[in-house]
């Protein structure tokens, strides 16, 4: 049988999924990977050298032998989809979408904009929450992937697709979006949440497999947790951009902007209680930790977890003991190949 990954973000998004899955894409034996939400959230990577900001593709589309999934949970923007479809070249046999996916329309992202969600709490108002409540209705009008005649050479039973290669023995990747702090059920902070649950576990549901499967979790995580700009909800110990710069010796204005709205993002220190929450709930087998470079500036584009500062590393052992679950890769900046992972 193949073995089926689930790559989570523990905070509010933007942990870097994208870059833990494409380094999973890249250097190890998977042949497929499964997008879940949709494009409210980006997840960026680097292609041709550059970085690309993926709404609706997974981030497997950098390995050119790995088929990408949309399952029946995705939400589609049409538009999105097809201009990364052509953009990274995307032959039909490569991609797979499940016939039940729901698109998006124009009116939902009106809807969301009258309704000011982006002045409530923060949403990019990209019309999911309400094509998820039309779902949910069950509305008459509603238009599924199977539906939509630009999506017909793709359209598939996803579920059925991931049980044949798992059967087959190859090795699946779902890449979760967003992060717990942003789960609708879970998140201590709602409603300042996305409109759906970000656990694994709602990940498996959305692919249509079983849960007994599935063999590794990666919970993804920031060393400062950020959310969007606005009025998007509770981060604790908010600090600044600059505060990260003063304290890491960055030698240059370090900056992030979310990747759909283009806002300067909020940041703040690690909050040690809502990632515990995170690790009871989605119970992952190792972590992902972003963004070693902003403690120390030192590190930046280390690759050997042993040339590491000492700081660092005391953040690490610090988080693996209070959390109880091995850090197996380190980001040490934003590029695909700034990356450690922790050999056995």
């Amino acid at each position: 049988m193949g073995k089926v990954v689930i790559v989570v973000g523990g905070q509010f998004g933007g942990e870097g999924k994208g870059k833990v899955t494409a380094h999973l894409c890249r250097r190890h034996n998977f042949h497929a990977v499964v997008r879940c939400g949709g494009p409210n959230s980006g997840h960026t990577i680097i292609f041709n050298n550059k970085p690309v900001v993926l709404r609706q593709l997974p981030a497997g589309v950098v390995s050119n032998n790995i088929n990408l999934f949309l399952g029946a949970g995705c939400l589609i923007n049409v538009k999105v989809l097809l201009d990364e479809i052509r953009f990274f070249n995307v032959h039909s046999e490569r991609l797979y979408i499940d016939k039940h996916a729901v698109i998006i329309e124009n009116e939902d992202e009106q809807e969301e904009i009258r309704t000011s969600l982006n002045k409530k709490i923060g949403s990019t108002c990209s019309g999911v929450g309400v094509a998820v409540a039309k779902r949910i209705l069950r509305r008459e009008k509603i238009r599924l992937a199977k539906d939509t005649p630009e999506l017909a050479q793709y359209i598939s039973d996803v579920s059925e697709e991931l049980s044949k290669y798992y059967e087959l023995g190859k090795n699946i990747i779902i890449e979760g979006t967003q992060g717990f702090g942003l789960s609708l059920y879970h998140s201590p902070f709602y409603p300042f949440t996305t409109s759906r649950d970000t656990t694994a576990a709602a990940f498996i549901s959305e692919c249509g497999i079983s849960p007994l499967i599935v063999t590794d979790i990666v919970m993804v995580l920031r060393t400062f947790p950020i959310r969007v700009g606005g009025n998007s909800g509770p981060l604790i110990h908010e600090i600044d951009w600059k505060t990260i710069q003063d304290e890491s010796g960055y030698p240059y204005m370090v900056k992030e902007f979310t990747t759909v709205t283009g806002r300067l993002r909020r940041v703040g220190r690690f909050d040690i209680n809502l990632v515990k929450k995170a690790v009871i709930i989605n119970r992952p087998n190792s972590l992902a930790l972003m963004g070693i470079d902003y403690l120390d500036y030192k590190d930046k584009g280390k690759i050997s977890y042993d040339d590491l500062t000492d700081k660092a590393k005391e953040f690490i052992l610090h988080l693996e003991k209070e959390l109880n679950v091995e850090v197996k890769f380190i980001g040490t900046g934003p590029l695909d190949n700034e990356i450690i992972e922790k050999l056995q």
